[in-house]
This record gives structure tokens, C-alpha cells and sequence, in this order.
């Protein structure tokens, strides 16, 4: 394990230190994440004038694995829950292919199509609703903080269960535990009760 830890760590090393000589010749590169993170990394340095705000090579690469396996993991589980719920629901599943026909015949799928599949689109949601990749998110509050009516102090931290949100009957219907992607037809932000 430790062997695979060293390899990973060192390719990272490898593109970060390419990226590094880039940006300094060509400028800062935000075209995708690292770039993003290491153009960051450099606008701290020069905005503070040293390197105690900046992160170090070894944080950037724990950085760039921690996006990497979530990502890997997060789009794993919304796949396989996908096919799951899709094998049981076999009417979704033949509006997902006769979309993805309609929109791509032979062809190769390319991004503008992508943005085409609403019915994909709606199934992914409603995917997620039911079975979010990730169970719960954790946040500080740096500063005190009104939250209806309570009084949050500065260093308080929040944790919202997903499940327990994505699951709630007062805030998606007496429905809830149902899969009906339908109900993103009119878009995310129309969905819920409230």
C-alpha cells in the first residue's frame, strides 16, 4: 500500500511540477482544477508577500487525490445506483435509450448532445436524491451566524445528513421513497414542496 502511495504521490509530483514550469513561462493555466489550485497557490504568495499562506507541493498532491478517489468513488455509486434503479424500472430505461438514440444515432456523444438528454438528466437527479454519493456535509462557521432563530457562535460546526434531507416527506411529498424522475421536469430549483 505504501509502494502504491509513493508511485501516485510521485506522478502527481510530476504533473504539478510541469504545470509549475508552465505557469511560470506562459502564465496561469485555470483550465482545469490544478491549474485553478496552483494559479491560487501563487496569487497567495504574492498578495501576503511569503510562503506561510501558501499550500505546500505535498498538500496540493493530498489536494489533487482527495478530488480524484471522491470523484472516482462519487460517480461510481451514482452509476451503479443508476443501473439499479433502472433494471427495475424499465420504462425509464427505454425513454433514456430511445433519448439517447434520437439525440446521438451512431454517432459519438459529444457535449452539446450531453446537454440535450433531459430524460437522463432527470433520472440522474432524482438518482441522487435517493442515493446521494455522499452522506452528509460538514461545515465551521468563522463568524457568528443567525440560522432562523438561533445564534450560531464563530467555530460552531454544522452537519447536514443528506439521507435525512433527500428523504424528508414535508420537503419532497408523500412520494419521498419513490423513484419519479418526472418530478425534476420543471428543473431542480421547482422540485420541492417548499
Amino acid at each position: 500500500m505504501k509502494d502504491i502511495d509513493r508511485e501516485v504521490k510521485a506522478s502527481i509530483r510530476s504533473i504539478i511540477d510541469k504545470r509549475i514550469i508552465a505557469i511560470k513561462e506562459e502564465g496561469s493555466t485555470n483550465e482545469d482544477l490544478l491549474g485553478i489550485l496552483l494559479d491560487s497557490n501563487f496569487k497567495e504568495i504574492e498578495q501576503h508577500g511569503n510562503n506561510n499562506y501558501r499550500l505546500s507541493i505535498d498538500e496540493i498532491i493530498d489536494e489533487r487525490k482527495l478530488f480524484y478517489f471522491a470523484g472516482q468513488e462519487t460517480t461510481g455509486n451514482l452509476l451503479v445506483w443508476t443501473m439499479v434503479l433502472l433494471a427495475q424500472h424499465k420504462d425509464w430505461l427505454a425513454q433514456a435509450r430511445d433519448e439517447v438514440s434520437l439525440v446521438f444515432g451512431g454517432e459519438k456523444p459529444d457535449i452539446d448532445g450531453l446537454n440535450r438528454l433531459k430524460i437522463v438528466n432527470v433520472i440522474f437527479n432524482e438518482v441522487l436524491r435517493l442515493y446521494p454519493p455522499v452522506g452528509s456535509l460538514t461545515r465551521m462557521i468563522h463568524q457568528q451566524t443567525k440560522l432562523g432563530n438561533i445564534k450560531l457562535p464563530a467555530g460552531t460546526i454544522l452537519q447536514l445528513h443528506n439521507m435525512l434531507v433527500r428523504h424528508d416527506r414535508d420537503i419532497w411529498g408523500d412520494d419521498v421513497k419513490e423513484f419519479k424522475p418526472e418530478r425534476f421536469y420543471n428543473g431542480v430549483s421547482k422540485v420541492t414542496k417548499g
